[in-house]
Formats: structure tokens, sequence, C-alpha cells
């Protein structure tokens, strides 16, 4: 005879690893799009207001923030797993406003570079969510007191 009710029910407040794993999760992905931001990647960008020339670069620049914020994104679902479900959309639907913004902005400052990189923030928040959803919903929750 089984007895249905000899198992451990579920712990009713979440783990401390859990909550360290969220906020990790949140800042991975507020970081992958400040690439972007890092000085390495925009010097050359001079010039102020309408006179602002960027770099022959700055394709490169574009490519990186749209791959670091994939990649953060992923390995925010790597480390959070199903508790990512809320953690990604929620970093890279700031980021998603932010660039639709810069976009906004940029095609009405006649300013192409600044447009370019608000379309390509928001691929990358469009493309890193998706794929780190998919992924975070795949993995199974961590279960027991392992980190």
């Amino acid at each position: 005879m089984q007895h249905l009710e000899s198992a451990a029910p579920p712990a009713a407040h979440p783990s401390s690893a859990r909550w360290v794993r969220i906020p990790a999760a949140v800042a991975l992905c507020l970081a992958g799009p400040a690439v972007s931001f890092a000085g390495v990647l925009t010097t050359g960008l001079n010039g102020t207001a309408p006179a602002v020339r960027f770099p022959p670069g700055y394709a490169v620049t574009l490519a990186a923030t749209a791959t670091a914020t994939i990649l953060a994104a992923v390995l925010a679902a790597l480390i959070a797993r199903r508790d990512a479900l809320g953690a990604i959309p929620a970093a890279l639907g700031l980021w998603f406003i932010v660039g639709a913004a810069a976009g906004i902005a940029g095609v009405e400052l006649s300013h192409p570079g600044l447009a370019w990189w608000g379309v390509v923030v928001i691929a990358a928040s469009v493309t890193g969510a998706a794929a780190g959803m998919l992924l975070a919903a795949r993995r199974p929750p961590r279960t027991g007191g392992r980190c």
C-alpha cells in the first residue's frame, strides 16, 4: 500500500538561493545592452547635436550590443531557470522602451546612428527575451537545498 501523504510538502517560502538568482538574472539582462555605452566601443564618436559623426566601426558596436543582450538573457535563463520567466521580460522590456524612444528621437532629429541604435536595441531585446524565456521554460525548477 502506498502512502501518498508521506512525502514532505514543498517549502512555503522560496529558498534564499532563489532570492539571489532572480536579481542576478535582472542584473544580467539590464547590463547586456549597456555594452553599447562602453567607452572602448564608442571611441571616435564626436560632435554635438546635428554635427555628430559616428566612427567607421559603429556597426561593430551595434553587433556587440545585440550579441551581449542575447547572451545575457540566455545566461540569466541558465542561472535562474524558471524564475527567469519574469525577470527576463521585465528587464529587457525596459530596454525595449529605451530603444523605441531612441529610435523615434533619432528619426525626429535626423540622426541615423541613434535611430539604428534604437532599432538594434529593440531587436536584441525581443530576440533575447524570446531566447531566454524559451530556455528558462524548458529548464526544470531547482529542488532541494542545492544552489
